[in-house]
């Protein structure tokens, strides 16, 4: 019983005033009412006249009750509840209702005949029509609302999403530093060492087996200062320390067995602020490990510009047989493109047309609050 009340309270009320649909309801509902008296004037052009008249006066108290709706909607200095709804709802019954009278004696007056609405001006015939207006009420905004409530969940997905979105960002962020620094303090350091041993035995090993450790030793070498290095500047680049071009370039050439890749950068692109980079940098990596997967492709272009205002556009395009749009826009690196583009505030495009390749473009404003969130 106790939720059977809960329910017919929550149909009740309260409801967000649509005053456009409060404004034609009373419109029509005080123009029928003083219908009858239409019908008994004579036809001709009397009767029209009478009706349109009778249509404006019952028009005059229907908008002050929309236009008082659209004033509580906007600037309610109190918080919307049960009763606050019904008291503000009777109070515009009141301004419409202590208005028609007045309004329809004139009208009566013109056309020498008198209608009376002295029965909602009782308190009887004041509450019978309130709870009408209630009931009106309830069926005109019910569907409203519970669109309204879908959307306000909706919306509370999105901020969700966001969220996720911005912890995965954080989370990859944070694993890439921590390879990063172990690569670069533990593993360095080891190869280093490894090699200084060798050193030490070549001196004390025969012609051949010395060559066999020059070689181990260069191998080694070469591992430590290139191509350690350079995973490293992938997994946690330094902007300060390299220029983005720089570090794009050797994104690159983790590729340039499989894949010829063009880099165009502007001068102004690159000045953005480097969290800014960062998340170009991630968006430019998962688009290229695309051209790989659903290619391989041959030759791919990343260019990216910032026009005067503030505008920047990038764009990853391929020369690769493509793919369709169900199998680009899945797994974990699309989300993380989605990720950092929600991140910029930015708008992402795809054209995966499978037999003419890939493009993936995103734009967004370089001076976006939201990049100091990841």
């Amino acid at each position: 019983m106790a939720r059977l009340n809960r329910n017919f309270l929550a149909w009740i009320g309260p409801y967000p005033y649509n005053p456009t649909l409060i404004f034609l309801f009373f419109t029509f509902a005080f123009f029928f009412k003083a219908s009858p008296t239409i019908n008994n004037m004579p036809a001709g052009g009397g009767r029209w006249l009478l009706a349109v008249e009778l249509l404006f006066a019952s028009a005059i108290p229907s908008a002050l009750f929309a236009f008082y709706a659209f004033l509580i909607q906007k600037y309610r200095l109190w918080k919307s509840n049960l009763i606050t709804y019904l008291i503000e709802v009777a109070l515009g019954q009141s301004i419409a209702v202590l208005c028609v009278p007045l309004l329809f004696s004139v009208v009566g007056r013109n056309f020498g005949f008198s209608l009376s609405f002295t029965a909602s001006l009782t308190p009887g015939g004041f509450m019978g029509s309130w709870v009408l207006v209630l009931f009106a009420f309830a069926l005109m905004h019910h569907s409203e609302r519970s669109i309204l409530n879908r959307l306000k969940y909706a919306g509370q997905l999105v901020t969700k999403l966001e969220v996720d979105r911005a912890e995965l960002v954080r989370a990859d962020e944070e694993l890439r530093q921590q390879t990063s620094r172990f690569l670069h303090d533990r593993v360095q350091s080891d190869l280093m060492v490894v090699g200084l041993k060798l050193k030490t035995i070549a001196g004390k090993s025969s012609a051949e087996v010395n060559e066999t450790i020059n070689a181990a030793i260069a191998r080694l070498e070469k591992t430590r200062t290139s191509d350690l290095r350079n995973l490293v500047e992938v997994l946690a680049p330094n902007f300060e320390a390299n220029s983005f071009a720089e570090a794009l370039q050797i994104l690159a050439d983790q590729y340039r067995s499989t894949m010829k890749i063009s880099i165009e950068v502007d001068d102004a692109s690159s000045k953005l602020d480097p969290k800014v980079l960062l998340g170009v940098f991630r968006i430019v990596e998962q688009a290229l490990l695309n051209s790989l997967v659903h290619g391989p492709a041959s030759h791919v272009l990343v260019d990216m510009t910032t026009d005067q205002g503030g505008v920047t556009r990038l764009s990853v395009s391929d020369d690769g047989p493509g793919a369709s749009s169900a199998i680009v826009n899945s797994g974990v690196g699309t989300a993380v493109i989605d990720s950092w583009v929600s991140i910029l505030n930015g708008v992402k495009h795809t054209e995966p047309v499978p037999g003419h390749g890939y493009l993936i473009a995103v734009e967004f404003e370089s001076g976006s609050e939201s990049v100091s969130r990841a």
